[in-house]
């Protein structure tokens, strides 16, 4: 995931109290001084273990096709749920608010045993869940629902997803390959449950103004989704920034599918997944002192 970073800087000459970053507009020169620099965020090749390997087919082709599910700790691990508030998620609305970080990689063709080339594909996930995609048969069914549908998103391609078997006896196919993965502080499961989850509940939200703030390190935030059903058209992360927190303190990143938000170390790192891929070249932040509240709205890629 390519990510572009929003340092929240102003022209001094500017006295007005609302702050407007627009990403990169070539025909508005004086927006222009507001804008960001794009920073590489560093990365690192990790080589996942085998897992288990699925075969499965393309439609119509009926072009075979395997993936190999592998394991790395450089993949963060989603919430931890039950298999009823599982199948509560997937009942709902939105079942996109329950996100799997997951890598997946570049197609390549191998042999099968048959001599006949097919195509593979790796997809990364932290061990922990993949402990209980092993064990669990709705979560494995879930994930490999999720999975199927990532490839056809990335790929262009549509599987016949009643028609898989995850082989026995089979960790993998072929030889599994590296995967370039961000370098960035990973949250535990257990912290991410803690600060993540409950905030970015796509219920019917509180007042932002509204909610008290249960630890005086952290910045309260939260996301929704615009419109509340059917198909998203953008996503809107709201931060509530306390007064004593300088403009030329903060510091925003948005990538494909992750948020984050550094305070320099006032305030603790504002790190998540988002549950739709944006546009990272049209990226509108807000930052209004009137109420101390920042808006990032990011336009969905469909």
């Amino acid at each position: 995931m390519t990510k572009k970073s929003i340092n929240l800087d102003v022209d001094p000459t500017i006295m007005e109290k609302n702050m407007r970053i627009i990403k990169e507009n070539p025909m508005e020169e004086e927006l222009n001084k507001l804008f960001s620099s794009v920073d590489t965020v560093p990365s690192k090749l990790v080589k996942p273990k085998p897992g288990f390997c699925v075969k499965t087919f393309t439609k119509p082709e009926n072009k075979k096709i395997f993936v190999n599910i592998c394991i790395t700790e450089a993949i963060p691990c989603p919430r931890d749920v039950t298999n009823q508030e599982l199948m509560k998620i997937l009942n709902s609305e939105d079942p996109s608010s329950y996100r799997v970080p997951m890598s997946i990689g570049e197609g390549r063709t191998e042999l099968d045993k048959s001599g006949s080339p097919a195509t593979v594909y790796d997809v990364a996930v932290n061990p922990n869940f993949f402990k209980k995609i092993e064990t669990d048969d709705l979560f494995q069914t879930f994930f490999l629902t999720v999975v199927f549908e990532g490839l056809q998103d990335k790929y262009q391609f549509e599987i016949d997803s009643q028609k898989y078997t995850v082989l026995k006896n089979r960790k993998s196919f072929g030889t599994l390959q590296s995967h370039r993965i961000q370098i960035r502080d990973i949250k535990s499961c257990e912290a991410q449950n803690k600060t993540l989850i409950e905030e970015v509940a796509n219920e019917q939200p509180q007042k932002i103004n509204d909610i008290s703030l249960q630890n005086k390190k952290e910045l309260l935030y939260r996301l929704r989704r615009e419109p509340p059903t059917g198909e998203i058209q953008y996503l809107l992360a709201e931060f509530r920034v306390p007064p004593t927190v300088e403009l030329k303190d903060l510091h925003l990143e948005v990538g494909e599918d992750r948020l984050v938000l550094d305070s320099k170390g006032q305030f603790e790192l504002v790190d998540f997944f988002l549950p739709c891929s944006v546009d990272q070249d049209v990226i509108d932040a807000i930052l209004n002192r009137n109420d101390n509240i920042l808006s990032v709205k990011m336009p969905a890629i469909h």
